[in-house]
């Protein structure tokens, strides 16, 4: 009786391990993506996220502790158009894993089929730190949420063909919720339309786009160029004749300048999150996308 219980002990111990190989091993370079793989994918992967969510999203620190998460990633999720080219290309290269290198089949963007905004005319390095594709920062547009689901979930099929009803139930569920909030969004968020406004850093384009504001300029005078006095007199000159009601920045960035540039402006300097795990109780992508119209509209009722 003895030895029939260590046996039926060892076969669970190896069925469970066999059960746990068996999963999908995803690793999601930021928290959006993986609250987001997460919901889509179920206990069906194993999920690890790089970021915390309060980083610079070009900044986030190369710790060698991701090296090993990503030994035994089956797929890498990455918004792509270069938003983590600072980082994460040489982290995949260096891990011991050829199939989640840039440019590879384990190498998931989520862009694909997004409208892409600020498509550079010219490529230059006079023009600062430019985004050759089009501007990175998709995952803070309400609109882009379903594709960059439907991108996630498709990943997935193609890789776990096996789970692939599995998948397509969880992302049909899903994609329902986050056109039921851009709609709410949409509705709620329509005092902001018209309105001008000043950013950090070249960021908020696809919030711009859903909500119908105008960014007309950046703190920075190009992208990852420290502000100068003279951009800032310029811009404070331009800002008092467009009527800019907001100065936008996110967590990441330093929130001084923000705010001097919102009392020279008789404007108001608010905070929103660049990603989810941005502010504390910000855990989804839905919650991301309420906190941040949440500040943009509580900066209008100053």
């Amino acid at each position: 009786m003895k030895t029939l219980k260590i046996l039926t002990f060892m076969l669970m111990v190896l069925a469970a391990g066999a059960a746990q190989a068996d999963k999908v091993n995803v690793v999601a370079s930021i928290p959006d993506l993986g609250v987001m793989a997460e919901r889509i994918g179920g206990n069906r992967i194993d999920l690890t996220v790089l970021a915390s969510g309060r980083e610079d999203l070009h900044g986030v620190p190369a710790r060698p502790s991701f090296i090993p998460k990503l030994h035994k990633a089956d797929l890498l999720l990455t918004l792509g158009l270069d938003a983590e080219h600072s980082w994460l290309p040489a982290l995949a290269a260096e891990a011991r894993n050829p199939r989640i290198r840039e440019d590879r089949e384990g190498w998931i963007e989520v862009f694909e089929g997004v409208t892409l905004e600020d498509v550079p005319e010219v490529i230059s390095r006079a023009e600062g730190m430019q985004h050759v594709e089009g501007n990175p920062h998709i995952n803070i547009g309400p609109q882009n949420g379903r594709i960059m689901a439907e991108n996630i979930a498709y990943a997935l099929m193609e890789f776990d063909p096996g789970s692939e009803e599995y998948y397509a139930a969880n992302l049909d569920a899903y994609a329902a919720e986050l056109d039921a909030l851009a709609a709410s969004l949409k509705e709620r968020g329509q005092a902001l339309q018209g309105h001008t406004v000043i950013s950090y850093h070249a960021d908020i384009s696809y919030l711009a786009r859903f909500y119908g504001f105008e960014v007309i300029g950046t703190l920075e005078p190009k992208p990852g160029i420290e502000p100068t006095a003279r951009h800032l007199a310029r811009l404070v000159r331009e800002a008092k004749e467009k009527g800019v009601c907001l100065v936008i920045h996110n967590q990441a960035q330093p929130a001084k300048l923000p705010g001097k540039m919102a009392g020279r402006v008789d404007a108001r300097a608010v905070m929103i999150g660049n990603m989810v795990g941005a502010v504390s109780g910000v855990d989804t992508w839905q919650e991301l996308q309420e906190h941040n119209l949440r500040v943009l509209l509580e900066g209008l009722d100053h």
